[in-house]
């Protein structure tokens, strides 16, 4: 096939730090330029891959130049379009070429064809316009590193906002005494000063280390005791969740959003409030790190992610010859 997907215009694919809708859409890139499909990759200047990169022009101010641009530069012969922006930008402009939209955030976009992250994300905002397909975010296994051993730390690893839980990983660090790592970019500042600077502040087990990349990133996740994931949102997926079982690191979630789904296989870290996660650092045995991995191996890797990506396209596709 020849298939172009769409990146959001804010930050480079793969991210240098922070960035889950963009490192989904370069693995998927890259596993499907891998599997010899022709690829055209709609993304910000500095992206990387071994698909074509078609940058954009503009500095990512405003996702509505996108579909303009995509319109203007679309190769042809392209069979499908998978547009990954926040707000279907591409498919809401109702282009001739059949197009796929991944919905990554908790919303409802008038497009033809939406595919959801969890079931539950389907059922909450797309089930009741008719659409039926979810995908679960995939990675590639071996680009995350193994770890047994591990610190005597706790880690928060996520944007910094009040509906993202932070200050509940502060108080279960507070609470057992362990020593918490909170990493990523602060979009809420009223909320970080007073929720989460002035515990650090009062306590030298709490440590803010910025938004981090790379090896950093990887040191940081599978050397943590366990990852702390108390969102209070309908979360799509939580890519988060997925690299640090790859890390063989457990993670110990509140059940909001997809984090049923995604920690299915081990429901004992899926805690229903911060007492439970305080009895669980303290007092229960966590996962071994090779259960972890082997569990990611199994459902939520790339591989798996094409596969399923690929039927819908295919789906798509003839639907559209169909009734053309």
């Amino acid at each position: 096939m020849r298939i172009a997907l769409i990146s959001p215009d804010y930050l480079p694919v793969p991210p240098v730090k922070y960035g889950g809708i963009e490192r989904v859409v370069s693995t998927l890139a890259e596993e499907l330029a891998g599997r010899g499909h022709d690829v055209i990759l709609y993304a910000p200047i500095g992206s990387r891959t071994k698909a074509r990169l078609m940058p954009y022009l503009h500095q990512g101010s405003d996702m509505w130049q996108i579909p303009g641009f995509v319109k203007l530069t679309l190769p042809k012969g392209v069979d499908i379009i998978h547009d990954h922006t926040q707000l279907s930008v591409v498919g809401r402009r109702r282009l001739a070429v059949p197009t796929v939209c991944t919905i990554h955030n908790p919303l409802t976009n008038p497009v033809e064809h939406a595919v959801y992250l969890s079931k539950r994300h389907l059922e909450l905002f797309g089930q009741k316009q008719g659409y039926t397909d979810y995908v679960y975010n995939g990675l590639d296994p071996d680009e995350y590193q193994f770890s047994e051993e591990k610190g005597d730390y706790l880690l928060y690893i996520g944007a910094i906002l009040p509906y993202k839980g932070v200050h509940h990983a502060v108080e279960a660090a507070e609470r057992t005494k362990h020593k918490l790592k909170i990493a990523g970019p602060i979009y809420d500042q009223d909320y970080f000063h007073k929720e989460i600077a002035a515990k650090i502040a009062l306590n030298p087990n709490i440590q803010y280390v910025g938004e981090v990349g790379g090896q950093t990133r990887q040191d940081l996740i599978k050397h943590a005791r366990c990852l702390m994931f108390p969102t209070l949102v309908e979360e799509p997926f939580g890519l988060v969740m997925i690299e640090a079982f790859a890390c063989g690191t457990p993670v110990l979630a509140l059940p909001n959003g997809s984090v049923p789904e995604v920690m299915s296989g081990f429901p004992e870290l899926i805690c229903s409030s911060v007492d439970q996660m305080v009895h669980m650092l303290l007092h229960e045995a966590l996962p071994e790190p090779a259960e972890l991995r082997r569990y990611v191996h199994r459902r939520f890797t790339t591989s798996l992610m094409t596969d399923r990506y690929l039927d819908i396209y295919e789906k798509v596709i003839q639907s559209k010859q169909t009734s053309g």
